[in-house]
C-alpha cells in the first residue's frame, strides 16, 4: 500500500492521507482516504496574583492584584482575561467574589478562577494609659486610678468600653498590676496595657522625748538620759533602735544638745528630735 499526503501536527488544519495499491495483474484498488483534523484542544490556564481569600480593611482603597493566563499555543493571554463577579465596595463590610475568565484563539475556555475578598474592620483598637505606667504610693493613702483611653480606626473613641481588671490594696504593702482591655465593634481586641502600682511604707517613725526639754541638771552630779520612744506605722515600737548623738559633761557648766533618730525597716528616717 502506498500512502500519499502529510500531516503537520504543529499547524492547525485539516490533512488528507490517501491509500492505494495494485495487485500483481496491475489492477488498482479504489483509493481510500483518511482526514486528520489537527486542532487546539488544550485550554489555557489562569493563575491568580495575590491571595485568595483576601482580608481587606474597611474604608481603605481596594486595588485588585489581577491574574495571568497562558496557553500552550497562543502563549501569554493575560491581556485577554475578563474580570467579572462582584465589584468590591471597600466602604461596605461584606464578602465579594471576583471571577477571572479567558479563552484561547480556538475558543477553548480556561477553568474559571475566583478570588474571595472579605471587607471588614480587621484593625485592633489602641489603648493609651492616662498617667504613668508605674506608680509609687504611700501605705494607707487613697489611690485614684487615672484610667486609660482607647481609639479605633472605625469606631473612634471607645474609652468607655475599656474593661479594667486588678485592684490595689493601699492597706497592704506590695506591687499591684492593673490590666486594661477593650475590643472594637468588629471584635478586634487591643493589646492589653498594664499599670504597676507599688504600695510602700513612705512614713518614718515618730520620736517622743521622755522627760523635760530642756532639762536643767545640777553640775557635778551624774546625768542619766531619760531617752525617748519611737513608734512606726508599720513596724510598731522601734524605740530600741533609736540612736543618740551628742554628749553631756556634767562636770562643766554649759548647754549640751542630744539628738535622737531612728529608721524603720523600710529605711524611712524619723524627724530628728533634740
Amino acid at each position: 500500500i502506498g500512502v500519499s499526503g502529510t500531516v503537520n501536527a504543529a499547524v492547525v488544519g485539516s490533512y488528507v492521507l490517501s491509500y492505494n495499491v495494485n495487485d500483481s495483474s496491475g489492477n488498482s484498488a479504489t483509493t481510500v482516504t483518511r482526514t486528520i483534523n489537527v486542532q487546539d484542544t488544550g485550554a489555557p490556564s489562569i493563575t491568580l496574583l495575590g491571595s485568595s481569600p483576601l482580608n481587606h480593611e474597611l474604608n481603605t482603597p481596594y486595588t485588585d492584584a489581577g491574574a495571568t493566563a497562558n496557553d500552550a499555543l497562543d502563549g501569554d493571554l493575560s491581556a485577554g482575561i475578563i474580570v467579572g463577579g462582584t465589584m468590591v465596595d471597600s466602604s461596605v463590610a461584606g464578602t465579594y467574589v471576583i471571577t477571572y475568565d479567558v479563552s484561547d484563539s480556538n475558543g477553548n475556555p480556561a477553568v474559571q478562577q475566583t478570588r474571595t475578598v472579605n471587607v471588614n474592620d480587621f484593625t485592633a483598637p489602641v489603648i493609651t494609659l492616662n498617667g504613668d505606667s508605674s506608680i509609687n504610693i504611700a501605705l494607707g493613702s487613697v489611690y485614684n486610678d487615672a484610667g486609660a483611653s482607647a481609639s479605633d480606626n472605625i469606631d473612634g473613641d471607645i474609652s468607655a468600653s475599656i474593661i479594667q481588671s486588678g485592684a490595689v490594696d493601699t492597706g497592704t504593702i506590695g506591687s499591684y498590676t492593673l490590666v486594661y482591655n477593650v475590643s472594637d465593634a468588629a471584635g478586634n481586641a487591643a493589646i492589653p496595657v498594664t499599670r504597676t502600682v507599688n504600695v510602700a511604707d513612705a512614713s518614718g517613725p515618730v520620736i517622743t522625748l521622755i522627760g523635760n526639754n530642756p532639762i536643767d541638771h545640777e553640775v557635778n552630779t551624774i546625768f542619766t538620759d531619760p531617752g525617748a520612744t519611737a513608734l512606726d506605722n508599720v513596724d510598731g515600737d522601734v524605740s530600741s533602735n533609736i540612736g543618740v548623738s551628742g554628749t553631756v559633761n556634767a562636770a562643766v557648766v554649759g548647754s549640751y544638745v542630744l539628738s535622737y533618730n531612728v529608721n524603720d525597716s523600710s529605711g524611712n528616717s524619723a524627724t530628728t528630735v533634740t
